[in-house]
């Protein structure tokens, strides 16, 4: 394999699109399903069960379920963001704690294809989301499910100059992984960089990534 190849794993909720699936979820919840979500800030759960309780409360049918994803709000100029990547050889992988569900829905609405590694799982009508654990998956772990710096280390380990884009608190340590000048953060991610004074490149766009990658706007 050679050491020129180039690879740029991202983070998809809060990252790719504006808001996060499970806070459009909460929306949707009565106040007291936050509750997981706070036992895992406060250390008390893992992410994965967070979660995934949260997740599985869900009682939308599949139009109100669509509207949840369009109102996560993939940002425009995505696809096009994409395709300048490949062309300069950057290809994405997506490395998401999510569910890949709703990922490879908006992705196949949006018609962007990308290799993906997130928890597995399937939404029913009327009854919720159900995400499960990807324990066949060579990233797996039980934290996160998809453990995020094990995908960017597979890259480094194989001789690619990777680049990491991320908002939130699993993106930090596959973030540390690569070099400042490839470490893309907006959110609590470059709050955190920031107390760390830990130097990396901010972006308000995900198609600000493509624009510094690929040597600028078109």
């Amino acid at each position: 394999m050679q050491i020129n190849e180039k690879i740029l794993v991202s983070d998809f909720d809060g990252t790719m699109t504006e808001f996060d699936f499970f806070r459009v979820a909460l929306s949707r919840l009565p106040p007291l399903a936050a509750a997981p979500w706070e036992r895992y800030e406060q250390g008390q759960t893992s992410h994965f069960d967070a979660l995934a309780e949260i997740f599985s409360g869900l009682r939308v049918d599949e139009q109100e379920f669509d509207a949840m994803l369009a109102e996560m709000r993939t940002e425009s100029g995505l696809v096009e963001a994409i395709d300048r990547l490949r062309q300069a050889g950057w290809p994405l992988v997506i490395a998401s704690a999510g569910c890949a569900f709703y990922i490879k829905r908006i992705l196949l609405k949006s018609g962007i294809k990308a290799v993906i590694h997130a928890n597995p799982g399937d939404f029913i009508p009327g009854q919720g989301l159900f995400m499960i654990p990807p324990h066949r998956s060579p990233f797996f772990t039980a934290e996160t499910g998809i453990d995020k710096s094990a995908v960017v280390r597979y890259y480094l380990d194989h001789g690619f100059a990777a680049a990491f884009a991320g908002d939130g608190r699993p993106d930090l340590a596959p973030a540390m992984l690569v070099s400042p000048e490839r470490r893309f953060a907006r959110g609590w991610l470059a709050e955190e960089l920031e107390n760390r004074r830990e130097p990396f490149v901010r972006f308000d766009r995900w198609r600000d990534i493509a624009d510094c990658l690929c040597g600028g706007a078109p």
